[in-house]
């Protein structure tokens, strides 16, 4: 697993990368569909928002399930790295990687 480079996260799944644009504004985003982004910001003040992104339209525009508002830095970051293991999670049993379907039936 690859090390974060943030001060509350110490590690985030391998296929996905970190960009950190700044201390206030970052991206978890799923390699193998860089439409797939986890958005910390707190770029608007002392809240922070956190935004699990799907995908993108035809249009550009980005599939936003509904954001996590006016969180505490802490509470963005312990957010944001649970909603990018859960992708993590879904995106590798919907691939079958072995990992995520030992409780599927083989048979």
């Amino acid at each position: 697993m690859p090390a974060s480079d943030t001060e509350y996260i110490d590690y985030y799944p391998g296929g996905w990368s970190e960009e950190i644009h700044d201390e206030y504004y970052i991206e978890w985003i799923y390699e193998a569909d860089p439409t797939i982004v986890v958005r910390l910001d707190g770029t608007m003040g002392e809240e922070y928002t956190v935004t699990p992104i799907t995908g993108v339209n035809a249009d550009g525009e980005e599939f936003v399930t509904k954001p996590l508002l006016r969180l505490s830095r802490e509470e963005a970051f312990d957010v944001a790295i649970t909603l990018v293991y859960a992708m993590n999670g879904v995106a590798g049993r919907l691939t079958g990687e072995a990992e995520f379907t030992g409780d599927q039936d083989e048979s």
